[in-house]
């Protein structure tokens, strides 16, 4: 054999070792399962098509709604209003997912995985103008930051990194909007508040507040100064601020049956009294709020003169948002 065909021949041996080299770096288990984790879970979702969720959580079910006045719950006769910041957040975090990795696409391990009887969630997507999309959600994987998902309809079971979890474990009223104030009310963006009646403890976990004084800001331009009381006395900056940004962050729990509200009272053996509420922004804005007992001890009701609801608030939120006069003064 002549040297020309010897260098040929080990030319060509090389070349198909470094051609299978390649191959196997390409399509080894390690680089496959690489590719596939950068890959979207549902490619088709569009987050600002979807008009309605539904999650099925243990048989119970909640239906997400976009309506011409935002996102809503139906419940009963009534739909209540949706926090959109929540939604849209839980949407883009749906839309994120990535298959982590293939898990299985046996029969036999889908119970292990959490996708057989009642112990599978459910998650319906409808977008306008396509076809639904249904994924069932399994247990949380080993590593916490995961979870079993497969489409509905299709055997492979994927491993999905997120934070789908906690979502659907979520009751209906995270999903509610509660924020007593509109959105446009910030504690930068009021003026004054003014507190009026008093509001008695309801037992030991219950709390008295008082009213009769006015805390408000005498110039947009010194948004850091304030004023409490007739004397116009100087308030505590600090504290005043941090009342004025409690108050318009006031969040409640759930929505409160309005017949409930209606009457006023509490529970048996609630305290008494009514306490009042007017905030001023200096758009010129004004808002009132009406706060008596509420169903249980600890808890209140408020009713708002921008609002048809009424909102179940917990007392020590309220402490915040309402201080005694005394507290507000300077030193």
């Amino acid at each position: 054999m002549s040297f020309r065909t010897r260098l040929l021949a080990v030319c060509g041996t090389l070349a198909s070792l470094l051609v299978l080299f390649l191959f196997g770096t390409l399509f080894s288990p390690e680089r496959v399962q690489a590719r596939t984790s950068s890959q979207p879970l549902l490619p088709g979702l569009s987050p600002e098509k979807i008009d309605e969720i539904e999650i099925t959580e243990e048989g119970a079910s909640t239906r997400l709604l976009r309506t011409a006045r935002g996102w809503e719950i139906p419940r009963g006769t009534s739909a209540y209003p949706a926090s959109a910041d929540r939604i849209e957040t839980f949407l883009r975090t749906v839309a994120g997912l990535r298959r982590t990795s293939r898990v299985t696409s046996a029969p036999q391990h889908l119970s292990e995985l959490g996708f057989s009887g009642d112990r599978s969630r459910l998650l319906v997507l409808h977008q306008s103008g396509a076809a639904d999309i249904v994924l069932q959600v399994g247990k949380r994987g080993p590593s916490g930051d995961a979870d079993y998902v497969r489409l509905d309809g299709q055997d492979l079971v994927y491993l999905a990194r997120g934070n789908l979890a906690f979502f659907l474990l979520q009751k209906p009223p995270y999903w509610y909007e509660l924020h007593v104030l509109p959105n446009n009310v910030q504690g930068t963006t009021i003026s004054s508040i003014t507190v009026s009646g008093a509001l008695d403890a309801a037992g030991a976990a219950g709390v008295a507040l008082r009213g009769g004084y006015s805390l408000r800001r005498p110039s947009a331009d010194k948004p850091d100064q304030w004023i409490v009381g007739g004397d116009a006395r100087p308030a505590d900056r600090v504290t005043a601020g941090a009342m004025a940004s409690s108050l318009a962050n006031l969040e409640g729990v759930d929505f409160a049956e309005p017949k409930a509200a209606a009457g006023g009272s509490g529970t048996s053996g609630a305290g008494t009294g009514r306490l009042d509420i007017a905030v001023t922004t200096f758009e010129g804005k004004k808002y009132s709020l009406n706060v008596t007992r509420g169903p249980e001890p600890g808890q209140v009701r408020i009713t708002t003169d921008w609002s048809h609801w009424t909102y179940v608030v917990n007392d020590l939120p309220l402490q915040r948002a309402v201080l005694p006069e005394s507290s507000l003064r300077g030193h």
